[in-house]
């Protein structure tokens, strides 16, 4: 085993010139001369390098920069945007002798022609009728309108054949129902007509007995003989006229200042 296999890598230099290299290693450096002069070497680098001058990079540096490698593009073959624009006829003249010049690009644009003359040649396929509903029905839209509502209940009934069992059930029994009470209400006139009557009566009865009560409520109340007595016929058509008199005040003053801004402009205009 040679003495080159201890000696330190590029690495534990760099450990070492940050304070981090192991012990043993350390005690290595220290007592092989080959490896304290590179250290050294190393660390004299260092120092240079971190005495140079910053220098920022100039405002066009960025510019030159992509300009020199636009140009070195510009050189090279096709790229496929320029064959996408060679397929529609609308290629640079510069780019265009590069092409008939390279037989690698030759290659790759007649390729690219076949593949866009193929796909021409495809049939054009038209929707069949109902095909943006059947999509529409796939997709779960959320419920903001009636139509939507009602297309969203078709849709969970029509694909579910427990469903639209349901469904039909369901409307054959509300249907017989409703047909099964015109026919007993057109053969039961007297019946009908009798209950409405009771209902009638009853409603009335009940009403003024209500009244009744009202009234002799308001009786035992002290307030009320006075209230009965301080609002007479008069006084209140008298109210009322006032009443009536201030709302029409109120409505003339409020279009008379409606009206106000209008007559100003007309006067102002021209």
């Amino acid at each position: 085993m040679t003495d080159a296999l201890f000696h330190l890598g590029p690495d534990e230099f760099d450990l070492w010139i940050e304070g981090r290299l192991p012990a043993d290693r350390t005690s290595h450096l220290e007592t092989c001369p080959s490896c304290s002069a590179e250290a050294q070497q190393t660390r004299e680098l260092i120092q240079r390098l971190a005495s140079l001058p910053m220098v920022s990079p100039s405002a066009s540096m960025a510019d030159r920069v992509m300009r020199q490698v636009i140009v070195s593009q510009a050189g090279g073959h096709l790229s496929a945007e320029e064959l996408d624009l060679w397929t529609t006829g609308r290629l640079a003249g510069g780019r265009e002798e590069h092409l008939r010049a390279c037989a690698e690009c030759r290659a790759v644009a007649d390729a690219e022609r076949v593949l866009v003359r193929q796909l021409e040649a495809l049939p054009r396929l038209t929707p069949s009728a109902g095909f943006a509903e059947r999509v529409l029905d796939g997709v779960p839209l959320p419920v903001t309108s009636l139509a939507s509502a009602w297309r969203s209940w078709r849709r969970q009934v029509a694909s579910n054949p427990i469903g639209v069992g349901i469904a039909a059930s369901v409307a054959v029994i509300l249907g017989g129902a409703v047909a099964a009470s015109a026919a007993w209400a057109a053969g039961n006139q007297d019946i009908i007509l009798g209950v409405g009557s009771w209902l009638r009566t009853s409603g009335e009865l009940w009403a003024w007995q209500q009244l009744a009560v009202a009234q002799s409520f308001l009786d035992q109340q002290a307030w009320y003989g006075s209230l009965r007595t301080a609002v007479t016929p008069g006084r209140v058509a008298t109210a009322g006229t006032l009443i009536i008199g201030l709302y029409a005040g109120g409505v003339l003053a409020l279009r008379r200042l409606l009206a106000l801004p209008e007559s100003q402009v007309a006067r102002t205009s021209p």
